[in-house]
């Protein structure tokens, strides 16, 4: 049995349809209509039946379809990885750099996949896949984009970075509201996370003073004594600073959706493969 057989009976289910198959194949819709039926005969059972609704599977067609479609998948992705494609450009943040690509770079390099973009704002990493200038992402909170392919990857949950001469620092565990209560190190203003601890203040009627500085130097600030900072999980896994205590905050509050983006289907496919983290 030929795979070519396979994957137009794979698309035909997707389908429902000779026309849109057929197109999506670039096959003429007799040679597929033949394909399926050499295929059919083959197995020895019906697998499509006509209705008033169009094409619609057996129950054995559908149950061929359930057992072999991932199978089917899992080859096309293993056969992807191991072409002689062109290389493939990747934007990053410094945060995802450090702490979080780095656990897969065994995978990454086998896979032809360079970084060559690095933004402060994963945010602004969007327009340069839409404008062909790298090839994929990892964006936080946009979930669908014009002209892009994307799919959820994992879900990145914050801590509280907490100085050593505070009370709080002694704590299995703390709330937002005790956080409140002492200077807050946040990103600079205007920027997803600073408007989102501004509306969590704002809900308590809480107006802390705030110290406005990048991810990457927050840690640094917090060990000083300058206030409290909330970092992401996948951050505090991996630093260690004198001076601070990384203390899980209650219920979990802040934290951020991690998209992957790509400018075709075949990378988003590859992309998510290989970048699927453990730990979430």
């Amino acid at each position: 049995m030929k795979l070519q057989k396979l994957q137009y009976f794979i698309e035909m289910a997707k389908q429902k349809s000779f026309t849109k198959a057929s197109n999506k194949l670039h096959i003429s819709q007799p040679a597929l209509s033949k394909q399926i039926k050499l295929l059919e005969e083959e197995i020895g059972f019906a697998l499509f039946r006509r209705s008033s609704k169009g094409i619609e599977l057996t129950h054995k067609g559908y149950a061929f379809y359930q057992d072999i479609e991932p199978l089917f998948f899992a080859i096309e992705q293993k056969v992807y990885q191991h072409m002689n494609h062109d290389e493939i450009r990747f934007g990053s943040t410094p945060i995802l750099s450090s702490y979080f690509l780095h656990e897969h770079y065994e995978k990454i390099q086998n896979s032809n996949i360079y970084i060559t973009a690095i933004q402060d704002d994963n945010r602004d990493l969007l327009p340069m896949i839409q404008s062909g200038e790298i090839d994929a992402a990892i964006i936080q909170d946009i979930a669908t984009a014009e002209a892009v392919y994307s799919r959820f990857l994992f879900e990145d949950r914050f801590v509280a970075a907490i100085p050593l001469s505070y009370s709080l620092a002694s704590k299995e565990s703390v709330t937002l509201e005790e956080c409140f209560q002492h200077p807050q190190i946040t990103t600079p203003k205007g920027t997803p996370f600073y408007n989102r601890l501004q509306e969590r203040m704002e809900e308590q009627g809480m107006t802390p003073d705030i110290f406005e500085t990048h991810y990457h130097a927050m840690a640094g600030f917090v060990s000083v004594g300058v206030g409290i900072a909330y970092l992401p999980k996948m951050m505090s896994r991996h630093i260690e600073y004198k001076g601070l205590v990384f203390v899980p905050i209650k219920g979990e509050p802040l934290k951020r959706d991690m998209y992957l983006h790509a400018s075709t289907k075949p990378v988003l496919d590859l992309l998510y493969d290989l970048l699927r983290p453990s730990w979430c």
